[in-house]
């Protein structure tokens, strides 16, 4: 009997030992399996104000340039409806340097600046850096003078012109 004691002994600390390394490895484990949550979690949210970030650019980016297309349109055939709306939601975003400058452009103020360079400029406030991209490579279509002609509803070709470009 006096073999038995400190055999049951042994046996008794064994298993706490054993029990207490499962519950410290139960612990660790939650605790891995937590992190690696919370990592992906963060990772997701990263991207997703990533995309919701290159989406409102290309929503302010379609209001610029759907403002800019309806205001040179030729033939008196302007939706000014349209015109105000697309004018009052770019000021509502655009920092002052290029709502005043878009303001003297519509307005035909003097020296005011071109339409390409005007849409480099808010490319560039967009993107948050100048890629490079000259104002010079935005193509803009000379609207042709319909004013009493008549075309066939089945021409397919297109007359469309470009405009010159700016001298550099």
């Amino acid at each position: 009997m006096e073999y038995l004691s400190p055999f049951l002994l042994s046996v008794v600390s064994s298993i706490s030992t054993v029990g207490i390394l499962a519950f410290v490895g139960y612990i660790f484990r939650s605790w891995i399996v937590e992190r690696l949550k919370a990592s992906i979690k963060h990772e997701y949210d990263l991207r997703m104000l990533e995309i919701e970030s290159q989406r409102e650019v290309r929503l302010k980016g379609e209001i610029v340039a759907e403002l800019l297309a309806e205001w040179i349109k030729k033939n008196g055939s302007h939706d000014y409806h349209q015109l105000n709306r697309l004018s009052f939601q770019a000021y509502l975003w655009l920092p002052k340097e290029l709502a005043e400058d878009l303001s003297n452009s519509l307005a035909h103020k003097q020296g005011a600046k071109d339409v390409r360079l005007l849409l480099k400029e808010i490319r560039t406030y967009l993107q948050g850096e100048d890629d490079g991209l000259a104002s010079w490579h935005v193509i803009v279509f000379d609207e042709p003078d319909i004013r009493g002609l008549s075309f066939s509803s089945s021409q397919i070709t297109s007359d469309a012109k470009v405009k010159k470009r700016p001298q550099l």
